[in-house]
């Protein structure tokens, strides 16, 4: 399975993994503090063995894991990497009881082309094949704590994407939104997610987005990409 790399593929000064995986491929990244490295999501199941590869030979210190939500393509790996680097998991109070149990927010697609997918994800998402390992997160934030990572040593601000989940988060760092799945990039296009929570939400945070005026966007799926490229 091919993996491209900000090594490979300098964007901006992004730290990037991307595992190529049919339509949708699957993004971590690492943001640097003073303290220690955050790493932004987890990745799936066959994510795991390059993922800690690439960490090794680049030499960051993960401290923390910023989960954006609680979907199993984000949070697989959440528990093994947590024991590996004793590191805190971070994730929105309005996820937590979505670990394990996709079905505790229902999803909708966003085009009727999606709806097949929909259909799908839902049904194996209920099989033991897509649960994750069961994990308890150290830090359980708000919208009250946009400020929280300054703490723990990072120059960033959570900012609330409510809309693909209700708990749905991300990071605005240096010009970068870590934006999770507010955004995704199918086929190389970057666009709306195929299937949210709610399609009021999440077209507000797509608005917020908007206001943030990011340089980049680094979404759950795929290469990070200039907003002018997905803000239009």
């Amino acid at each position: 399975m091919k993996i491209i790399t900000s090594e490979q593929k300098p964007i901006g000064n992004i730290s990037y993994f991307v595992q190529m995986q049919g339509d949708a491929p699957i993004s971590v990244y690492v943001i640097h503090g003073s303290k220690g490295d955050m790493l932004v999501d987890t990745g799936f199941s066959s994510t795991l063995k390059p993922l800690k590869a690439w960490l090794s030979k680049n030499n960051f210190t993960i401290t923390d894991i910023f989960l954006t939500h609680a979907h199993p393509d984000h949070d697989w790996n959440a528990a093994a990497l947590k024991e590996l680097y004793n590191a805190r998991i971070w994730l929105h109070t309005n996820d937590v009881s979505l670990i394990r149990n996709f079905a505790a927010q229902s999803q909708v697609p966003t085009s009727d082309k999606f709806t097949g997918r929909v259909r799908w994800v839902s049904f194996w998402t209920k099989t033991p094949l897509f649960k994750s390992k069961a994990y308890v997160p150290d830090v359980i934030f708000t919208g009250e704590d946009k400020d929280l990572p300054i703490s723990y040593g990072y120059d960033a601000t959570i900012v609330e994407l409510p809309g693909h989940t209700l708990g749905s988060s991300g990071l605005l760092v240096d010009g970068v939104l870590y934006a999770g799945d507010s955004y995704t990039v199918l086929n190389e296009v970057p666009q709306i997610p195929p299937h949210v929570t709610s399609i009021e939400l999440m077209n507000a945070s797509i608005e917020k987005n908007r206001g943030l005026n990011p340089d980049f966007i680094a979404c759950g799926h795929g290469l990070p990409f200039p907003s002018n490229e997905g803000l239009s």
